[in-house]
């Protein structure tokens, strides 16, 4: 296809923004992204950078939304695409489809759902904004959480 794909492991130095801003592109998009946005990168294309966020926002806010959501036991859960900002997964959405948690689901069967939907929601949102239709809702300012990474002492199992 002759997409050019990129995996720097940080976009602060100068390198990777001018590398970036040599793509003269005209949307970015991210989808479970570990990193922040600079803003010479946030400003970088045209039209913006969306974002893929596995919750419903503001409800997991960070990097382990998946997994805190079954944590937490929350029912449901769903696929975002938001306009990425400078803070973690405060930009507004656009669109977003909710997706039921079952009671027996895995992180992995959760995840594969909401990436199906994610592939979708992308397409569609790329769609209107080339035809200048897309639009963004400011996300609530209560209700907010943040799905920290998980730590590697929270994968274990107490058999006792």
């Amino acid at each position: 296809l002759g997409v050019e794909v990129r995996t720097p492991t940080s976009l602060k130095g100068e390198a990777e923004q001018q590398a970036f801003a040599a793509l003269r592109a005209d949307v970015a998009v991210v989808v479970a992204y570990g990193l922040l946005l600079p803003k010479a990168v946030l400003g970088g294309a045209r039209l913006g950078c969306l974002n893929g966020h596995a919750s419903l926002l503001p409800r997991w806010r960070g990097a382990a939304p998946i997994q805190r959501a079954i944590m937490a036991g929350d029912a449901e859960t769903g696929m975002m695409v938001m306009r990425m900002e400078e803070g973690l997964d405060t930009g507004p959405v656009a669109l977003l489809e909710k997706c039921a948690i079952e009671p027996d689901m895995t992180a992995g069967e959760l995840h594969d759902r909401l990436m199906a939907q994610c592939a979708s929601l992308i397409v569609e949102a790329l769609a209107q904004l080339g035809i200048n239709c897309l639009t963004f809702a400011q996300q609530a300012t209560v209700g907010v959480t943040y799905a920290r990474k998980i730590d590697k002492s929270e994968t274990r199992v107490d058999w006792t």
